[in-house]
């Protein structure tokens, strides 16, 4: 399913949050024009889902997601956004185009798709993990050819792609030829090793996949979001330490190719809702510790240059 991605402002003095006392730290964690490059507004008010979605979410409006980002920009000077289409709204952009709108105050009148590039999208998203099911590798390469070849006149723009790690060897070749750039969504689907298989527990960078997916930063193809650790691993009481020695080797091997991700408001995962498929249930959000995955990472990354181009630099060369 095609999604949309858009980078706004949201220094935005109409709504305001006290934040709470566990958010104030002495010194900021992110740098001054951090980039928070994967958030999802879910509001029902601004549009319906769409009746095929894998799950309904709790409500999550703008001005939740604006009072989240002031809590980061009080205590780390956050102040840019990337919305990214949530898959309940499929291909409806109804509610990202109108949370631009919100932003932006602009009401221009054109035709979807240079009204999306003007309010700012910049991306596709093929989202392959959000129902649970098993990836059908030929669907989501006539996807992928279809959906870069829509958007390769456009500056600025790359197709966001959550997929398994595993699905990088599969689609390596064709995505070197790709006339647009690729997102790879948190993390590429990298697993730490609490959700590895025991023959990849002591050697997670071996896990099928990675190499490739540290191989198309290298040559510019693949843009990797460091995002979503609670995807990939289940050790939550640590913030999932187990994603250091990936996390590490990335920074290390493709610092440059490197953006960061809240993924705010933390919905679900796809397996859990093959257990429970009545999508008129609203499916409540996770509960994470942000600043310390945050303290985590900026430990993880190894020096404040590649901190700055992990939350700041790379991010303002991407989204243009």
């Amino acid at each position: 399913m095609g999604t949309v991605s858009s980078i706004v402002q949201t220094k935005d003095p109409a709504h305001s949050f006290k934040p709470a006392k566990n958010f104030q730290t002495k010194t900021p964690l992110l740098p001054a024009g951090a980039c928070d490059t994967h958030v999802h507004v879910f509001d029902p008010s601004l549009g319906p889902y769409a009746p095929g979605r894998a799950y309904t979410p709790e409500d999550a409006p703008l001005s939740r997601l604006i009072a989240f980002n002031k809590r980061l920009i009080q205590d780390a000077q956050v102040g840019n956004l990337v919305l990214v289409q949530p898959s309940p709204y499929q291909t409806d952009c109804t509610v990202l185009l109108q949370c631009l709108r919100d932003l932006q105050s602009r009401n221009i009148n054109a035709r979807a798709i240079v009204e999306m590039h003007q309010l700012g999208a910049r991306g596709i998203r093929l989202n392959f993990q959000a129902d649970g099911r098993e990836v059908d590798l030929t669907k989501l390469a006539h996807m992928l050819y279809k959906a870069t070849r829509r958007i390769q006149h456009l500056p600025g723009w790359m197709v966001q792609l959550y997929v398994p790690v595993w699905v990088w060897d599969a689609l390596y070749d064709s995505i070197l030829d790709l006339p647009a750039p690729v997102i790879a969504d948190h993390v590429g689907g990298v697993l730490g090793r609490s959700k590895l298989p025991p023959e990849f527990q002591e050697s997670p960078l071996s896990q099928p996949g990675f190499s490739s997916l540290t191989s198309l930063p290298k040559q510019g193809r693949v843009i990797v979001k460091i995002s979503g650790f609670y995807r990939c691993s289940t050790d939550s009481a640590s913030t999932y330490s187990d994603m250091n020695p990936i996390i590490e080797s990335l920074a290390r091997d493709v610092p440059d190719q490197l953006v960061w991700g809240s993924d705010w408001p933390h919905t679900g995962d796809g397996a859990a809702r093959l257990k429970n498929p009545d999508i008129n249930v609203k499916e409540g959000f996770r509960s994470i510790d942000n600043l310390g995955i945050l303290r985590s990472l900026r430990d993880w990354v190894g020096s404040e240059q590649v901190w700055e181009e992990l939350m700041r630099d790379n991010s303002a060369r991407f989204y243009k």
